[in-house]
């Protein structure tokens, strides 16, 4: 199966160019604001985009993303409200694929086969859910997928066991979403000892590209991840430049002469 995800990174490839993809939470720090958000993302050179689905519990993110996922809930968003969102986006942003990103409670209690249904209808290319058994065969999330045209993208840690790692090469699709660091979200100064190796031990059972996140918050961290993976995942980094910006015109400057920044780092 192939769609725009696929196209998306062989255009990458061929161009020889290291892709980028960020992230935001959808109604962070409200619906009109984070549409902003997302075309300023998109105009700056982000080559794919997460949109978060805001979630009360998010397990696998650190402080910056937490709170936007509360004040977004804290503001009224919710499931429905991100489909509409989701699809105005895909028809603005055509050159751009979108994933949504969400933890298994949502599509679990939406109904898996009708939110991948759904998103496939708003315009969305893939889904991320980092708390997804991959053994989980009962509620049938690969297969309402694939059946779609949304890939299953799975996220693989430094701490995969070689099992795992098998696994995981064997059902993702699109890209594999692997993880600079053990833990949570965060823009971080360092990054993980041993990436290489556990890069390596990926491409050992894949073919598919490799997007690294968690920590990515530099030119440094993406020129770094740029001779290891096909594209660099900035997400918290994205939220704390917003953050401090002291009007929203500020903010949006602030995020976009980063990411610019990022594509002047990397070949």
């Amino acid at each position: 199966m192939e769609n725009k995800i696929d196209r998306k990174l062989a255009g990458l490839k061929s161009s020889g160019t290291h892709g980028l993809m960020a992230h935001i939470v959808v109604g962070y720090p409200d619906l009109a604001r984070s549409e902003r958000l997302l075309d300023t993302l998109a105009d700056s050179g982000a080559d794919l985009i997460e949109l978060q689905v805001p979630f009360s519990d998010p397990l696998a993110d650190g402080p910056t993303i937490m709170t936007a996922n509360l004040k977004a809930l804290e503001a009224g968003v919710r499931v429905a409200d991100v489909f509409r969102f989701a699809e105005k986006a895909a028809g603005r942003l055509s050159g751009v694929p979108l994933l949504f990103m969400s933890y298994l409670n949502i599509p679990f209690n939406y109904g898996m086969e009708a939110f991948c249904r759904d998103s496939a209808a708003a315009g969305i290319c893939g889904l991320i859910v980092p708390d997804i058994p991959p053994e989980e065969t009962a509620e049938g999330y690969r297969g309402h997928c694939l059946d779609h045209g949304l890939h299953p993208v799975y996220i693989l840690s430094p701490s995969s066991t070689e099992q795992r790692v098998r696994l995981i090469a064997s059902l993702a699709g699109g890209f594999i979403y692997c993880t600079a660091m053990v833990g949570i979200t965060g823009a971080r100064d360092k990054q993980q000892a041993g990436l290489q190796d556990f890069i390596s031990r990926v491409r050992a059972h894949t073919g598919l590209p490799l997007a690294l996140g968690f920590g990515i918050s530099s030119r440094e961290h993406v020129l770094r991840a740029a001779g290891l993976a096909e594209v660099s995942v900035i997400g918290s980094k994205v939220i704390d430049l917003y953050n401090q910006g002291a009007s929203e015109e500020d903010s949006l400057g602030r995020v976009s002469g980063f990411l610019r920044s990022l594509r002047g780092s990397a070949p």
